[in-house]
C-alpha cells in the first residue's frame, strides 16, 4: 500500500510527458508546406528586387515579414513594431586606376579590379597611401593558444601596410594545428582587418587564393565599391586607413621582385616561429568616399517565456539580398530564393509551430530577421548589442542559411561541427527523422563565419548552423554533389537564384522546419545548456 503513491506519481509524470510531445507533435502540424511556398515566392519574387537594403523590393519583403509575424501572434521588439532600426552609412569608394608599389626591381603598377581591390571604412572623403612602407605578416594572426604573434616586433605600424595570406595556417593540413584544414575564425578576412586596426597598422592587404577564400576574386572585386557598415563616426579611427586585396598573380610578382618565392613563404608563415619581416618597397594609392546617410531593419519578433527570468533562444534567418546583378539570360534580378527566403519560410513557420502549443514555453524564443548579411553581418551585430534580452540570458542560437529546394535529404550537415554539444543534440533528434549528422566537407571555406550566429558565437552564446545538403533520400551522393558544384559555379548570388515552381520540392525544407522545432522546443522546455567544447576558439569567452 505504500507503494501506491510513489507509483502514481511516476504515472502522472509520464502522463504529462506524453501530453507534452502530444502537444508538440501536433504544434508542429501547424506549419505547412503551402504557407513555406507562399513565404518563399512572395520573398524571392521579382516584386521584392532581390531585397537590396534601401530599395523598395526591400520594404516590401520587410512589410510581408512584420505582418506575417503580426498575424503569426508574435510580440514585437518596440512597443508595437517589430522593426529595429539600424542607422547604416552606404560608403562608394572611387578608387585609383593604378596602385604603385616600388620595389628592389622596380615600379610594379597593379590594376584596379585586376590586380588589386581597395577601400576604407574611415568616414573621409579622401584617403591617400603615399610610400607607405610595406611589411610581410605571413597569416597576419595574433594567437596565444597556438603560439603565434605574426605582427610581433614590427616596429612604427602606423607607417606600415601588411601584406598577408587568407586562411590560417592549418589550411591543407590534416594536423590539429589550427584545426587543419578546418578554417578558425583566424582565417576569415574580416579578423585579419580588424587584427590590423587592433595593430596600428596603416593598411592590411590580403593574398587572395580561391579555396583559401572559399571564392573566386571576382568577389571581393564585386563588393569593394561600395560597404555598409553602422553609423558610428567615434569608431572611424578604429579601422585601417586601407582594405584590401591583391590577386595571387600580382602578390607573387610582388614577393618575386623583392627575392621571395611565394610558396616557400607560405611554408615559413605556417610556423609558429615565423616573424613578419619589412619588404624594401612601398605602396602609393587613393581613394575618394561619398558616403549615403540611411537606415535598414532588423525584422524581430519573440514568445516570451513563464521562466520571466530572460533566458532565451534565438532563431535568425537573414531576409537581405543582392539587388540587381549582371544578367544571365536577360534577367538581372537576384531574387535569393535560397539565400534566404527558403530559411525566412522555416523561420516564419517554425514561429508558427511554437504558437500554437497549448503551453508557453518555459524560456522565451526569438525571432530575429537581420538586415544586412551579405554585408557583414551589420544586423545580427547590431542585435547583439541592442538586445530583447540580455545576450549572456541566451542559452543558444539556431540559424539557417541557403537551403536549396531539392527535396528531402539523409543527412544535416553541421556547418562548424565540432564546436558545441548541440551537434550531440541534433544527431541524437535526427534519428527519429532517419537522419544522420556529418561536418561539413568544404569547412575549409569558412562558412562557419560568414553568417549571422558568428556576432553571437563572439559573446559567448553556442550555435548551430546546419541543413540537409550532401545526401538526397531520392537522388543519393553523387547527385548532391553535383548539385552543390553547380550551386556555387552558377547560382549563388546570380539572378538564376530563384523559384522553379516546375521542379520546387519542399519535403527537405518541411524537414528543417521539424528537426528545429524539436530542437529548439527542447532548448526552451528544459534546463539543458548547451556547451562549448574544449576545441573551440569560443570556448573560454563566457
Amino acid at each position: 500500500m505504500k507503494r501506491l503513491p510513489y507509483l502514481l506519481v511516476l504515472m502522472i509524470l509520464a502522463l504529462a510527458a506524453c501530453t507534452a510531445t502530444n502537444d508538440a507533435e501536433q504544434a508542429k502540424q501547424a506549419a505547412t508546406i503551402d504557407n513555406l511556398k507562399k513565404h518563399v515566392e512572395y520573398l524571392s519574387s521579382d516584386l521584392c528586387e532581390g531585397r537590396k537594403p534601401f530599395s523598395k523590393g526591400a520594404e516590401r519583403a520587410v512589410n510581408y515579414l512584420k505582418e506575417e509575424m503580426k498575424a503569426i501572434g508574435l510580440k514585437p521588439i518596440n512597443g508595437d513594431s517589430y522593426l529595429q532600426e539600424i542607422p547604416l552609412v552606404l560608403s562608394q569608394t572611387q578608387c585609383s586606376d593604378l596602385m604603385t608599389i616600388n620595389t628592389p626591381k622596380g615600379k610594379l603598377d597593379l590594376k584596379h579590379n585586376e590586380g588589386f581591390v581597395a577601400f576604407s571604412k574611415r568616414l573621409k572623403e579622401e584617403i591617400s597611401i603615399d610610400k607607405a612602407e610595406l611589411v610581410f605578416a605571413g597569416y597576419g594572426i595574433v594567437a596565444p593558444e597556438y603560439g603565434k604573434n605574426d605582427y610581433a616586433g614590427i616596429e612604427n605600424p602606423e607607417n606600415k601596410v601588411a601584406i598577408v595570406m587568407v586562411n590560417d595556417p592549418g589550411l591543407g593540413s590534416t594536423g590539429h594545428y589550427f584545426k587543419g584544414d578546418t578554417m578558425t575564425y583566424y582565417g576569415r578576412w574580416k579578423y585579419k582587418f580588424e587584427e590590423g586596426a587592433r595593430q596600428g597598422l596603416k593598411g592590411v592587404l590580403i593574398i587572395h587564393e580561391d579555396r583559401g577564400a572559399g571564392y573566386p576574386f571576382s568577389v571581393p572585386v564585386a563588393s569593394a565599391g561600395s560597404k555598409l557598415y553602422v553609423n558610428n563616426p567615434d569608431d572611424s579611427n578604429y579601422y585601417c586607413a586601407l582594405e584590401g586585396w591583391l590577386s595571387n598573380a600580382s602578390a607573387r610578382e610582388l614577393l618575386k621582385r623583392n627575392g621571395y618565392d611565394m610558396d616557400q613563404l607560405i611554408a615559413e608563415a605556417k610556423k609558429p616561429e615565423f616573424k613578419p619581416f619589412d619588404l624594401k618597397s612601398d605602396v602609393s594609392v587613393s581613394m575618394n568616399n561619398t558616403f549615403i546617410y540611411n537606415s535598414s531593419p532588423n525584422v524581430v519578433g519573440y514568445i516570451e517565456g513563464s521562466k520571466k527570468d530572460g533566458e532565451n533562444i534565438v532563431c535568425i534567418a537573414h531576409w537581405d539580398h543582392m539587388g540587381y546583378g549582371k544578367p544571365i539570360n536577360g534577367d538581372t534580378i537576384i531574387n535569393g530564393t535560397t539565400d534566404n527566403a527558403t530559411a525566412m519560410a522555416w523561420l516564419l513557420e517554425t514561429a508558427r509551430a511554437f504558437k500554437a502549443l497549448n503551453k508557453q514555453p518555459e524560456r522565451s524564443i526569438v525571432f530575429l530577421v537581420p538586415t544586412c548579411e551579405e554585408t557583414g553581418l551589420i544586423g545580427s551585430s547590431y542585435y547583439v548589442e541592442n538586445p530583447i534580452y540580455p545576450v549572456e540570458k541566451t542559452v543558444a542560437v539556431i540559424n539557417l542559411d541557403v537551403i536549396p529546394l531539392w527535396g528531402a535529404n539523409n543527412d544535416v550537415t553541421i556547418t562548424g561541427y565540432g564546436h558545441s554539444t548541440l551537434d550531440d543534440m541534433v544527431a541524437r533528434l535526427a534519428t527519429k527523422y532517419n537522419r544522420y549528422i556529418m561536418p561539413d566537407p568544404e569547412a575549409f571555406n569558412g562558412m562557419f563565419y560568414r553568417s549571422d550566429h558568428l556576432p553571437f558565437m563572439r559573446k559567448g552564446v553556442p550555435a548551430m548552423f546546419a541543413k540537409g545538403w550532401n545526401d538526397n533520400r531520392e537522388h543519393g551522393k553523387e547527385w548532391a554533389a553535383a548539385k552543390i558544384k553547380d550551386y556555387w559555379a552558377n547560382v549563388y548570388h546570380k539572378p538564376t537564384d530563384q523559384t522553379y515552381p516546375e521542379t520546387d520540392n519542399y519535403e527537405g525544407l518541411m524537414q528543417e522546419v521539424h528537426l528545429f522545432f524539436d530542437l529548439a522546443y527542447e532548448l526552451v522546455t528544459t534546463d539543458v545548456y548547451p556547451q562549448w567544447k574544449p576545441a573551440s576558439e569560443f570556448a573560454n569567452i563566457r
